[in-house]
């Protein structure tokens, strides 16, 4: 997914540099490229044209590389068409006009290059297991969803609820943009988030891995947390059963979390969820 959103990127910044450059001074460059605004009305036209809409393209290909897997997948699909366009037509214009100058050949290359870019990195994600949508249940009033990156200002407040709540460091950048991430590499995981009539109350996190154990995908319940005024409704309890949908989904063969040893109430929940204890003891290092 980053090779993705690189090219994504990569992709926006010859239409953001050729349509500004439209933009600010018309006349001037478009007699490097060979072509002559004879009036005020073709200013014009070069100003919209080779100016706003390649500005806009440039938009849309950098906003799409920030999105989640779907929205890059649409932008993947939106670079590909244009650069398909502009290297088709070339190889027309070459077929009837034959070799351009020097700067038309560097235009050619540079298509070309974007466009081989981007067939690389559909095939790169198309291999990526697809997320597929869970069946599950949720209280009366309840809506239960994956959370997007669009909807990460009120995620962000509950993840750093829950933080103080535990006694951990919370409200740093890290934390904020360790959540990003998961919220845009589905590969990683996944976050649920729970709402009644508008409001977040809660959410699960989920995080993959991998195990020769349990031959194959394995993952962890990173963290369940439900707003300290909403608990006693069952929540807690719809949000997990939600998450192992969820992970049944994403084709995770074993779960697995954590519980710390003083928290009565939530070890009660896991068992009667059907987790067990394995008689390991969880061992960590930090490594930066």
């Amino acid at each position: 997914m980053r090779f993705a959103r690189f090219v994504l990127l990569a992709s926006a910044l010859p239409f953001a540099a050729i349509g500004l450059a439209f933009l600010v001074a018309p006349q001037e460059f478009a007699a490097h490229v060979g072509i002559a605004l004879i009036n005020a009305s073709a200013d014009n036209d070069a100003r919209a044209v080779y100016g706003g809409l390649q500005l806009a393209c440039a938009a849309l290909l950098a906003t799409a590389a920030r999105g989640d897997t779907s929205l890059v997948r649409a932008g993947l699909a939106a670079q590909l068409t244009l650069y398909c366009g502009l290297a088709g037509a070339r190889f027309v214009s070459l077929a009837l006009m034959g070799f351009p100058g020097a700067l038309g050949l560097a235009l050619h290359a540079g298509e070309l290059a974007a466009l081989a870019g981007g067939v690389i990195a559909w095939r790169m994600i198309a291999r990526e297991a697809p997320v597929r949508a869970a069946a599950f249940s949720a209280p009366p009033g309840i809506a239960i969803a994956r959370a997007s990156p669009s909807g990460s200002r009120e995620l962000l407040a509950l993840v750093d609820a829950f933080q103080r709540e535990q006694g951990y460091r919370s409200g740093d950048a890290a934390l904020r943009a360790t959540v990003m991430q998961l919220l845009r590499e589905p590969r990683l995981g996944a976050v649920l988030i729970a709402h009644e009539s508008g409001r977040a109350l809660g959410y699960a996190a989920l995080c993959f891995g991998y195990s020769l154990e349990f031959r194959g995908r394995d993952a962890f319940v990173d963290e369940l947390y439900v707003a300290l005024d909403k608990r006693g409704r069952g929540l807690g309890r719809a949000l997990l059963r939600a998450l192992e949908a969820e992970a049944r989904a994403c084709g995770v063969r074993q779960l697995h979390l954590e519980v710390e040893q003083r928290n009565e109430s939530a070890r009660k929940l896991y068992v009667a969820e059907g987790f067990v204890a394995t008689g390991r003891e969880l061992l960590s290092k930090t490594l930066a």
